[in-house]
């Protein structure tokens, strides 16, 4: 073959091999000049856009969210390092016929529900002390937060005490109550306008606690021999009569503080902190439709503090505003997907993912993560964050999604 014909051949046989290439990169990736060419509506495959791969800048920050806590079925109290829990109860339902009644003795019985933070089996049998004072304001269970209290709130005079080691499930704690307070709780119960109002007590701990136990609250569903009690032995006329009555509301006040950390965020239940979470879309195809979006963050079981009573999990919720975190009910749920690792799942059948919500225009106030039991116990999930030293362990987000042609 003389050079003309094998230079032609040659260049033949570059250009079919180059048209090949150039083929199978357009099925398998076409241009943004190529999508033009599809039909509306037309999807070209999923794509995979990965965080630790592509370009996704993720900020947060750590902040305090107060949630309610009378629905949990803990009534917690005590003192541990940073940790404080103070438990208030109401008696309100109490019979209005002894008012002209003497007191003879007021207990207050709570039964143990083997709730202890933290979670060691030295916190187990640590023991916890306090003081029981009268609430000075009226106060709706159902609704406040540790926000809701100041410093006049609470009384300052000891109406009772206890100091004790609680060990065992359902063990019974009994608090002799400053019979003239309960006198007086007697008083108004039969007559509204009485000068001494009822607004309840609150179990403060002191510096001889040495953790936080929970007991059986109002809002339990075991039976209410299990719930706080109070027993009241009356006379009048010269008769003795003893009666009880049961809590009708109980909730747990939980503070802590955190020294912030440019390696992790803490989701604390009880108190509670949460993280706000952003993720900045501007790298990926703002036409994209969104299949799938994992996010996996790495645990710092060290310093987590996870207790037998919970649910193992973490949350996250849509916030619609950043002023008070607005938040939609939609929840995600993530939990432990091995490897020392929690994954949340940005999609639920029927509802529009948050990632999608941001790609379609609507203001990027992030996401808010938040403990499992966040208004039942105290658990802590101590997770890395996106500035930590590791670049293995920072958040890692995982998003499938189909472009598609907009006309």
């Amino acid at each position: 073959m003389n050079s003309k014909k094998f230079n032609a051949a040659l260049a033949s046989m570059f250009v079919i091999a180059s048209l090949a290439i150039y083929t199978i990169g357009c099925a398998d990736d076409p241009s943004s000049l190529g999508l033009n060419f599809i039909p509306p509506g037309e999807t070209t495959g999923v794509r995979i856009f990965d965080s630790f791969i592509d370009t996704l800048p993720i900020t947060s920050e750590n902040r305090i969210y107060y949630v309610n806590t009378s629905g949990s079925t803990n009534l917690m109290v005590g003192k541990t390092g940073a940790y404080e829990s103070k438990g208030l109860l109401k008696f309100t339902n109490l019979i209005d016929t002894f008012d002209n009644s003497t007191v003879v003795s007021a207990t207050l019985k709570m039964s143990y529900k083997n709730y202890y933070f933290p979670s060691t089996m030295a916190d187990s049998l640590a023991q916890i002390s306090f003081d029981v004072n009268k609430i000075e304001q009226s106060l709706d269970f159902s609704t406040m937060t540790y926000d809701s209290v100041n410093s006049s709130t609470f009384g300052t005079t000891s109406q009772g005490n206890y100091t004790g080691i609680p060990t065992a499930d359902s063990q019974e704690v009994t608090i002799s109550l400053n019979t003239t307070m309960v006198n007086d709780w007697l008083k108004v119960a039969a007559d509204t306008s009485y000068s001494v109002k009822n607004y309840g007590i609150v179990l403060t701990p002191n510096n001889s606690s040495a953790a936080i136990k929970g007991f059986y609250a109002a809002a339990t569903g075991v039976d209410d021999k299990d719930r706080p009690e109070l027993e009241i032995i009356v006379t009048k006329n010269g008769v003795t009569d003893t009666f009880s009555t049961i809590s009708n509301g109980t909730i747990s006040l939980s503070k802590t503080d955190f020294t912030p950390s440019s390696e992790t965020f803490n989701l604390q239940a009880g108190v509670s902190y949460v993280q706000v979470m952003k993720f900045d879309l501007s790298r990926m195809p703002q036409t994209a439709t969104i299949n799938d979006v994992q996010i996996f963050f790495s645990i710092d079981s060290l310093n987590s503090v996870i207790s037998g009573q919970t649910t193992k999990a973490i949350y996250s919720q849509y916030i619609n505003d950043s002023a008070g975190l607005k938040t939609d009910i939609t929840t995600f749920e993530g939990g432990p997907s091995g490897s020392g690792q929690y994954m949340m799942r940005m999609v639920r059948a029927g509802v529009s993912s948050p990632f999608q919500r941001w790609l379609l225009g609507q203001t990027n106030y992030g996401l808010m993560l938040f403990a499992g039991g966040q208004a039942l116990n105290l658990d802590r999930y101590v997770l890395y964050k996106e500035t930590a030293s590791d670049p293995a362990k920072r958040p890692r987000v995982i998003i499938k999604y189909t472009p598609r042609v907009i006309p």
